[in-house]
């Protein structure tokens, strides 16, 4: 937010400007997501892998970030910096939702295991 809010302050166009705010976050959740929320969870996968499907995770949320933001701001003419913050605190819940499952979720229990595989 602190990034956005000054981006914007500055005036650069509030679309850019979340744009550049989540270039800033993006890295550091991953870090806080990997070393505490998620800590030892997907342990199959390597951290490579886990930040690359954070990643891609946060990119497709940075696009409902970016719709939702522009709706407040254009349609409903919410302050930038109040809409951002809005949109952020919805997507943050998409956010943890998806990545508990896609990147930091454990494995699904191999296809013979599940079909009662016995000696």
């Amino acid at each position: 937010m602190a990034v956005y809010a000054i981006a914007v302050n500055s005036g650069l166009y509030y679309l850019i400007a979340a744009v550049i705010s989540f270039l800033f976050a993006v890295t550091n959740n991953f870090y806080w997501n990997f070393r505490w929320t998620f800590k030892g969870q997907a342990a199959f996968r390597s951290r490579r892998n886990k930040y690359f499907r954070f990643l891609a995770v946060s990119v497709l949320n940075l696009g409902v970030n970016l719709l939702l933001l522009r709706l407040f701001v254009e349609t409903l003419s919410m302050d930038k910096t109040l809409a951002q913050l809005v949109s952020i605190g919805l997507v943050s819940i998409l956010n943890f939702l998806m990545n508990s499952r896609f990147t930091f979720g454990e494995k699904a229990a191999d296809s013979d295991d599940m079909n009662g595989r016995e000696a």
